[in-house]
């Protein structure tokens, strides 16, 4: 291996090695959420691999399932929003209920 790629390497590799502990972290908060969320991402992958898009995919339907079964207790529109006193729309996600 030359000198220059070696330099290149060098350069790049503390990076690349940052860039993955931050990913390594991403997993393990989406892997969290799916827990609570009831979506177990080991099982029943569509593609048999854990980290794959659609597989992560089933972490963000199982939060927005849950935020429209919350919508529908609080007889709200499935979309969460509601007519306001002059029916405008309201986010009540901005409020924090």
């Amino acid at each position: 291996m030359s000198r220059a790629l070696q330099a290149a390497l060098a350069a790049v590799e503390h990076a690349v090695y940052d860039e993955n502990e931050r990913g390594g972290e991403a997993r393990g908060l989406l892997m969290e959420i799916g827990r609570l969320v009831g979506v177990d991402l080991t099982r029943d992958q569509p593609d048999g691999q854990t980290w794959s898009p659609a597989n992560m995919r089933r972490v963000v339907d199982g939060v927005d399932s849950l935020r429209r079964q919350n919508a529908q207790l609080r007889g709200l529109p499935p979309d969460g929003f509601a007519p306001g006193a002059v029916l405008e729309n309201v986010d009540f996600r901005e409020r924090g209920w």
